[in-house]
């Protein structure tokens, strides 16, 4: 069987990035009310509210998408981290079996042995 690896690395790279993407869809809502008041022109800033107005469902989605995703990813690295951990103190300290059947007797010539 391949062995897995996890770049541990790579994921808190695309968490950041994930976060960073995060915080650009939630100031996208002022930046939109930036722009209307910069536009000089009641028209064209009646045209970008209304963009803007129905932007703002796909936004939500798009933001609620990478919310779902950023989570994952770190959930997905906490998982790793806590299976690899467990898998290495397994290594350095092999478990107790506490239900090891005990040493077998000889029985009474047979060649069957008893518990």
């Amino acid at each position: 069987m391949p062995d897995l690896k996890i770049e541990f690395d790579d994921l808190d790279l695309l968490k950041a990035r994930l976060d960073a993407a995060l915080l650009q869809f939630e100031s996208d809502v002022s930046n939109t009310q930036e722009l209307e008041a910069a536009s000089g022109h009641l028209i064209l800033a009646g045209a970008i509210d209304q963009f803007s107005t129905k932007w703002n469902k796909h936004r939500m989605d798009i933001r609620d998408n990478l919310d779902w995703m950023k989570d994952s990813v770190g959930k997905i690295g906490t998982s790793f981290t806590k299976t690899d951990d467990a898998l290495a103190n397994a290594l350095e300290k092999p478990p107790v079996n506490k239900t090891a059947i005990p040493h077998a007797q000889t029985g009474g010539g047979n060649g069957r042995e008893t518990v």
